[in-house]
């Protein structure tokens, strides 16, 4: 299909035609010389609209790139406020968790003082820093050795109970074989009914009693006590507590079954007591 072009009349008579028209006009007699004060600002006058629709867009794009700098360095304010927050709060806990550990071992070494004033021994805190995790050895590493005054067969306390004792020393650190060790011997007494047993591990959470006659009245909830029968130990200190027994047929002794005082794998810190 032919069109043809737009005649010059229909050109003229545009409205966008026309003002650029005025608008170059009026930029000529502007700025042309010898010109009166009078015609100058007759010719400003089309050229106003586009001088405040410029300043305008100009303050507008002003005002937007300064509201997304502010609003970026704010943000960025925000994340460094933010993380300053968080490095606070994991110092706050840090510190809270050094506060209980002090105050646990503060009072782990008062209670031990308070129920053994005749010990002449001065107990050693030290804090537990490594567990045996195999399943016939049952023992802890702690962060005292040979330089710090601990001896081979030195005692372990914690909770005013019997935890185990030194079985290897070092120069700097040394290993507690526990009262569940199954290689762990211990002279004791059943505090209720007085009959002397050995208090044996088994490599579980809890240990046996050996030697505990078919006639004794043992129930569970009895206290089972360390006695003097052995230089290592000292006297009358908790150990275990009953837990179940049984009779099996025609046996001499009764199988017993006592849970330590101690719950080892909630202990940070522990005592020990120089032979």
């Amino acid at each position: 299909m032919r069109t043809s072009a737009p005649s010059f009349g229909k050109l003229i008579t545009h409205p966008l035609t026309t003002f650029l028209l005025l608008l170059i006009i009026s930029l000529v007699f502007l700025y042309a010389p010898k010109q009166s004060n009078h015609i100058k600002m007759l010719c400003v006058a089309p050229v106003r609209p586009l001088q405040w629709a410029t300043c305008v867009c100009s303050n507008s794009a002003k005002n937007i790139f300064t509201g997304l700098f502010s609003f970026w360095h704010d943000a960025e304010k925000r994340a460094q406020l933010e993380e300053q927050v968080f490095l606070l709060q994991n110092k706050v806990k840090e510190q809270q968790d050094i506060i209980y550990k002090l105050k646990s071992a503060l009072q782990n070494l008062s209670n031990f003082q308070t129920i053994s004033k005749g010990t002449q021994s001065n107990p050693i805190p030290a804090d537990i820093i490594g567990y045996d995790t195999s399943l016939f050895r049952k023992s802890i590493t702690i962060n005292l050795g040979s330089k710090h005054g601990v001896r081979l067969h030195d005692i372990v306390v914690s909770q005013n109970a019997l935890v185990g004792i030194i079985s290897t020393v070092s120069r700097w650190n040394s290993v507690v074989r526990l009262i569940t060790d199954p290689s762990s011997r211990i002279p004791a007494r059943i505090l209720e009914t007085r009959e002397q047993v050995i208090l044996e591990g088994n490599a579980t959470s809890f240990c046996q009693l050996k030697y505990v006659p078919r006639w004794s009245k043992v129930e569970k909830g009895n206290n089972v006590v360390s006695t003097k029968l052995s230089d290592f130990y000292l006297s009358s200190l908790p150990i275990a507590t009953v837990a179940e027994c049984k009779t099996k047929g025609g046996a001499l002794f009764q199988s017993v079954k006592v849970l330590p005082k101690v719950n080892i794998a909630k202990i940070e810190h522990v005592l020990v007591i120089p032979r």
